[in-house]
């Protein structure tokens, strides 16, 4: 996947601008590891000083600048699917592993995004057919969320450079 975003200029562009998964933006707010050891790689950041990592080539994790993170999707093609899918993602976390309370909070914070970007749904389907996404089912990307958060998140701690634990998304 990152390296059919690397050739996407107008995905990697529209995922930068709209969906706030910039490719370009690799450095985090500090130096992390994961308490395990395994292996952490930087592939987006968002423009609130958020970091995507891929860990031991599988699960996406994200760090906020706050000191939270948490694995939000099993692999990176999932983790654009979350960004694509329910744009609003950030909104919807802490009402894990509630579905029905996920899907209330995507479905006002998704009318509150439409009101200030009243194309978002032609983008998010032009994304998800540039780089061959399928259909991108809110419902789905939802459930895939609160799996993550919930059964993923507690095996990949991330830690700090003086080792304090960041708090779970």
């Amino acid at each position: 996947m990152l390296d059919r975003l690397r050739r996407n200029a107008r995905a990697a562009a529209l995922l930068a601008d709209v969906f706030d998964f910039d490719l370009t933006r690799l450095d985090p707010v500090e130096p992390v590891r994961l308490a395990s050891g395994g292996e952490l790689r930087v592939v987006a950041g968002d423009a609130a000083g958020g970091t995507f990592f891929v860990c031991d080539n599988g699960p996406v994790l994200y760090a906020d600048s706050e000191g939270s993170a948490g694995i939000i999707a099993t692999d990176l093609t999932a983790a654009v699917r979350l960004v694509v899918g329910v744009p609003t993602w950030h909104d919807v976390v802490s009402d894990a592993p509630d579905l029905d309370a996920m899907r209330a909070s995507f479905e006002s914070s998704y009318a509150e995004l439409r009101e200030d970007e009243p194309e978002i749904d032609r983008l998010r389907a032009d994304v998800a057919a540039e780089l061959e996404l399928g259909t991108v089912a809110a419902e789905d990307v939802l459930a895939s969320l609160s799996e993550c958060l919930t059964g993923l998140s507690p095996e990949y701690l991330l830690l700090n450079e003086n080792g304090d634990e960041y708090d779970r998304l």
